[in-house]
């Protein structure tokens, strides 16, 4: 593995091969515990961007509350018991907006503590994952673990490049990270939405991204 975003997709091919997800994501874990450099697969941006801006907080499969338990694979209903039923019933509700059913996280350790990981989630079509498929992630957490403890340079945060932005792309910035859509920046900036995507697709290209979501979380 030659960088996080090779590492990432591997990742996300083997495991979604070997237990079908409608939905995953790989990213970093940082020294504070927060998951960091989202890699979605499954095109999950518009959930995932509603779950950093309103449940992230809700989420029991957060890194911290998974190192708790010690485990290499954890379910929704293990973490579940980790935080109150008024925070399980919010972040229930919102994996009920997207008909997702269930969850699953594959962490991986250095030190005993998680330096990266793998969401696989569910919808109602595919249906909880069952003691079959968790041992399957299992066994593959394991020899993955192999790798991830020998490799430590594989996790480190990619060397940073300037990226050099026009002027009008510079513009875009605040509004990005503000979550303005299409049609309040074209507003905003006094330009027709097609200008906007055809500058966000020039922005995508530049930070090497394949979304608005892992986009926002780069610039």
């Amino acid at each position: 593995m030659h960088s996080p975003q090779e590492l990432g997709t591997y990742c996300l091919n083997a495991f979604t091969r070997a237990v079908p997800a409608s939905l995953a994501a790989f990213y970093r874990i940082d020294d504070g515990l927060s998951a960091v450099d989202f890699q979605l697969h499954g095109d999950p941006a518009r959930m995932h961007d509603s779950y950093l801006r309103r449940y992230r907080h809700l989420d029991p499969l957060q890194p911290g509350y998974c190192q708790r338990l010690e485990r290499g694979v954890v379910s929704l209903r293990d973490a579940q018991r980790l935080q109150s039923k008024q925070r399980n019933d919010g972040y229930q509700t919102f994996l009920s907006q997207h008909d997702v059913v269930d969850v699953t996280e594959v962490l991986f350790y250095r030190h005993r503590r998680p330096v990266m990981g793998i969401s696989l989630l569910r919808k109602s079509c595919f249906g909880r994952f069952n003691s079959h498929e968790l041992a399957t992630l299992q066994s593959l957490q394991e020899m993955l673990q192999l790798a991830v403890t020998h490799t430590p340079h594989a996790l480190a945060p990619a060397e940073y490049v300037p990226v050099s932005l026009t002027k009008r792309e510079a513009q875009l910035v605040p509004l990005l990270r503000e979550g303005a859509s299409n049609k309040a920046i074209a507003r905003a900036l006094g330009i027709e939405p097609s200008t906007v995507k055809t500058h966000l697709d020039n922005l995508y290209r530049k930070f090497e991204v394949n979304n608005r979501t892992e986009l926002v979380g780069r610039l």
